[in-house]
């Protein structure tokens, strides 16, 4: 539930249980009937109940389609940890986890060398975005074609992402900081 809808749950959750605590001091007779009737003919005369009615049925009118309201986006974000909703409940992924899938599929991709993966949360969560950024910094090997493997790369970590996050969508930047002539096997250790 959004900060919106918890702000209007709030006075009308209020105004709920004052009418209650009212209703039953009523229905026990702590206020004698003489004194509610008097002071409930004064309300209804008054334009501005009509006003305040017709305030309260909007917000539980709002408030009842934000029950049924289906998130378009896959999960949020606290911090450092981000929540997947899933049939079964929340679940927290930290996003260095997210951040070691996506260099895992990155340097799988033939022609990647290096790859270094910051993934962040936009700062404004709205309906409709994607809960998720992906910038990938890569060395190239100097064979490697820009285009084919940048496709490659997005394809993969999309569908990565989508399979184990269920998360669609998720944009990936692509920054390709320098290109290497030393492949993978012949890199030697230094003792």
């Amino acid at each position: 539930m959004g900060i919106l809808n918890r702000l209007l749950l709030l006075p009308l959750t209020l105004l709920t249980m004052a009418l209650a605590v009212v209703a039953a001091a009523a229905a026990l007779q702590l206020i004698p009937e003489s004194i509610w009737l008097n002071e409930l003919h004064y309300a209804l005369s008054r334009e501005e109940f009509l006003a305040v009615c017709i305030v309260v049925f909007l917000l539980g009118l709002k408030l009842f389609f934000a029950v049924f309201a289906v998130r378009s986006h896959g999960g949020r974000a606290h911090g450092e940890i981000m929540v997947i909703d899933t049939p079964a409940g929340a679940v927290q992924v930290e996003l260095s986890a997210i951040r070691g899938i996506v260099e895992r599929v990155a340097l799988g991709v033939s022609g990647v060398r290096e790859a270094s993966a910051h993934v962040s949360v936009p700062a404004r969560q709205t309906e409709g975005t994607v809960p998720l950024q992906v910038e990938l910094k890569l060395v190239l090997a100097a064979q490697a074609h820009l285009s084919a493997v940048s496709a490659q790369l997005t394809e993969r970590i999309r569908q990565d992402l989508l399979n184990l996050l269920g998360i669609e969508g998720v944009p990936v930047a692509i920054r390709v900081t320098g290109v290497s002539n030393v492949t993978a096997q012949s890199k030697k250790r230094v003792v």
